[in-house]
């Protein structure tokens, strides 16, 4: 497998100093790497000193070309100023977990939010939906 020869930052006029050595340093979370200065995927990378908001909660997700009820994952929406959030996808909540703490520590003026139920209130489990 090849390795990306260039990264390219999402955000125009942000981008990080030695993206090579911040790499180095950087934690892999289940598809993604994070840094203390980036969250990098696909190539591309979100500089966390742009994030604005991140909100985690439980969703699905079907394959192109896939019935049936779906594999439950965790979704993450990554504010930054866009039109359009990042969203990430992670499969065990403790990454869930994990990625959030890492980001949060280089940025703390992040805000934080977990889907709650209007039902409970509470933060929900995985959901799968309905078996037809």
């Amino acid at each position: 497998m090849f390795g990306i020869l260039e990264w390219k930052c999402i955000v125009p006029g942000s981008e990080i100093e030695n993206v090579k050595q911040d790499r180095k340093h950087s934690k892999r979370i289940e598809r993604y790497e994070v840094s203390e200065k980036a969250i990098y995927f696909e190539g591309k990378y979100l500089p966390v000193s742009q994030i604005r908001s991140m909100r985690s909660q439980p969703s699905a997700y079907r394959p192109h070309g896939c019935c049936g009820i779906g594999i439950p994952v965790f979704k993450i929406r990554v504010e930054y100023g866009a039109e359009k959030p990042v969203v990430l996808v992670i499969e065990q909540e403790e990454k869930v977990e994990e990625l959030l703490e890492l980001v949060c520590k280089s940025n703390p003026n992040i805000a934080i939010e977990y889907y709650l139920s209007p039902h409970t209130g509470l933060r929900p489990e995985k959901i799968s939906p309905p078996l037809y």
